[in-house]
């Protein structure tokens, strides 16, 4: 039997002035520096890997670790979140949580060796693990009349995080101090986010703090509605960390040139913003959910197949297909959440479920297609397998139904 950590029972203060709302610009402002501080390092370290496994002499192995260990300590840490939340409040979590984002990122300006900088690499990604639980609960909160759009803009903020760290990766490292400077700059742009935090709780604009009698709490493990949308979760975020992983080597290992195969990456990842933007915003005027799922699911599975039966001829709209899918399909696997939840606190509690298995669903995908990949000597097999798991990510919809309970949170002014 499963066991979870004792955490705080989580119930409405019995006597306390009810906050002022927050500006729904200024919420979304918030909900877009904190997507970007979240995918920071998958943008920032992949184009300083060669500089830095040349100064450190670092295997390919280890260089491998600086990205994979963060996936799997953002799955290990997912339900500190919640734990978290439980005692301090939301936004209070969040800034404790940033703190030490920004101190793990910063410590990185000191490094001259590979164990203490893969570590520090383990604890940035617990720190986003335990953070991404929280945004449901902070969405619902200051946005509760534009979860879908803030849901995307959320969605779309992290991908833009990625693509930001890595554009500017390269130039920092020529022009301000090497490749320390470039990953420990993004310590300063938490720190930034914790100041503002702080700066709308300091206002009487925060969330309310969580009080109440103490006893054992767990995730949802013996829930249905948490293991359905835990579900919906996995399934992109195997995909999505999967392909990005994989999907260059694939291209030019069917003949196409590496700059054309990096050229086809970016457009997977570009479309994904295309679909977040245009998804989620529709769930908060069309409480179905089933046909809007459905378009991501088919669209990516579609494009999976391209990709495995001809990824020199149809690279293109195998890309565009499949990143429109899975991009769609991650960020409207958060809207479900807010779906399902009950309170603010409930919906913590699921993401944290959710993510802890979703976020270790996106740590094994890379691994068992570069596994197979060695097993059958080329990754077209691999991109079969993403194709089937995609396929078989459809029978969700039988489960899926039209949203239900909201969070109840106080309105939001813009």
């Amino acid at each position: 039997m499963t066991t979870e950590p004792a955490v705080a029972d989580t119930t409405a203060e019995p006597v306390r002035p009810r906050p002022r709302a927050l500006s729904t610009w200024l919420a979304l402002t918030l909900v877009i520096a904190t997507g970007v501080n979240l995918r920071a390092i998958f943008g920032v370290t992949p184009p300083l890997v060669p500089v830095i496994s040349d100064e450190l002499s670092l295997s390919a192995t280890a260089a491998s670790l600086l990205t994979s260990v963060p996936i799997l300590a953002m799955a290990i840490c997912a339900p500190l979140g919640h734990a978290l939340t439980s005692r301090l409040g939301t936004d209070r979590a969040m800034i404790v949580l940033l703190a030490f984002l920004g101190i793990a990122e910063l410590s990185r300006l000191m490094m001259d060796a590979a164990v203490p900088l893969i570590v520090s690499a383990g604890l940035i990604g617990g720190s986003l693990g335990a953070i991404s639980t929280l945004v449901p609960a902070f969405i619902a909160h200051y946005l509760p009349r534009l979860r879908g759009l803030a849901t995307g803009v959320y969605s779309t903020s992290m991908a833009l995080g990625v693509g930001l760290a890595a554009g500017t990766a390269q130039p920092v490292t020529d022009h301000l101090g090497g490749w320390r400077v470039a990953l420990g700059l993004w310590g300063v742009a938490a720190f930034a986010l914790v100041l503002a935090l702080g700066a709308v709780r300091a206002s009487g604009r925060g969330m309310p703090r969580a009080a109440g009698g103490h006893h054992r709490v767990s995730l949802p493990l013996r829930e249905k509605r948490a293991w359905f949308v835990s579900a919906v979760y996995c399934v992109p975020m195997f995909l999505g960390f999967g392909v990005i992983a994989w999907l260059p080597s694939h291209f030019i290992e069917n003949g196409i040139s590496p700059g054309r195969a990096a050229f086809y990456l970016v457009l997977f990842q570009s479309i994904q913003l295309v679909s977040m933007l245009t998804l989620t915003p529709l769930t908060d005027r069309i409480p179905g959910r089933r046909g809007v799922f459905a378009t991501v699911m088919v669209t990516a599975t579609l494009g999976l197949l391209l990709l495995s039966m001809e990824p020199h001829g149809l690279a293109v709209p195998g890309a565009l297909l499949a990143g429109f899918g899975i991009g769609g399909a991650s960020s409207l696997a958060l809207v479900k959440v807010q779906d399902e939840a009950t309170s603010p606190q409930d919906a913590t509690r699921l993401s944290a479920m959710s993510m802890l298995l979703s976020f270790t669903a996106g740590a094994v995908g890379p691994f068992l297609m570069g596994a197979l990949a060695d097993l059958t000597g080329t990754l077209t097999w691999s991109f079969w397998l993403c194709f089937v798991v995609s396929a078989g990510g459809m029978l969700l919809l039988i489960g899926m139904h039209p949203a239900g309970h909201r969070v109840p949170s106080s309105p939001s002014t813009s």
